[in-house]
């Protein structure tokens, strides 16, 4: 599942770096994740959500419920070997750092990945390749929120947040 952020209504209490990304791309997405597979956590949150931010922590495996109204879901199939290759390189790379020299090309002049660094729409672009969803010949490092999202939407098999499925499933058993 492709998780996107968009700028809120209120953007002028957005980080910069958010609105900058945003007037770059001409979009109001500024961030992405992608949860690799349909694992949950016990209350129904999203499992192994790969991510990267403009932190110390780099890129991380964490769980999301992805309750935030901010965040728009696109959720693409793949195989139980396409999933597990996706995740194995996910916790190859965790903790590596984030680029902001790789996110302010990404948009002008993009650099090649070479996976010591990513920033968010490359991380999520080099997984994708990696499990066979995106063209191999293709650059990580162009990758922009943006353009992650327009080559997924019309792919996406549904535009729905998974953790809200689930809990929309567990009532309507009940």
């Amino acid at each position: 599942t492709l998780i996107f952020y968009s700028l809120s209504k209120e953007w002028k209490k957005e980080p910069f770096l958010n609105l900058v990304a945003a007037a770059a791309q001409f979009s109001s997405l500024t961030h992405v994740e992608l949860a690799i597979g349909n694992a949950a956590t016990q209350d129904g949150s999203m499992k192994d959500v790969a991510r990267v931010f403009n932190d110390d922590v780099g890129v991380e495996l964490v769980s999301r419920t992805g309750r935030n109204p901010l965040y728009k879901y696109l959720q693409i199939g793949c195989s139980k070997a396409q999933e597990q290759k996706m995740l194995a390189f996910a916790r190859r790379v965790v903790g590596r750092p984030f680029s902001n020299v790789g996110m302010a090309r990404s948009i002008f002049w993009p650099r090649t990945s070479d996976y010591k660094s990513f920033f968010c729409a490359e991380l999520v672009a080099a997984i994708l390749k990696e499990g066979g969803l995106l063209d191999q010949t293709s650059n990580p490092g162009a990758a922009t929120p943006q353009s992650l999202h327009e080559l997924y939407r019309q792919r996406a098999a549904t535009t729905a947040n998974p953790y809200v499925l689930r809990q929309q499933a567990c009532t309507s058993k009940l």
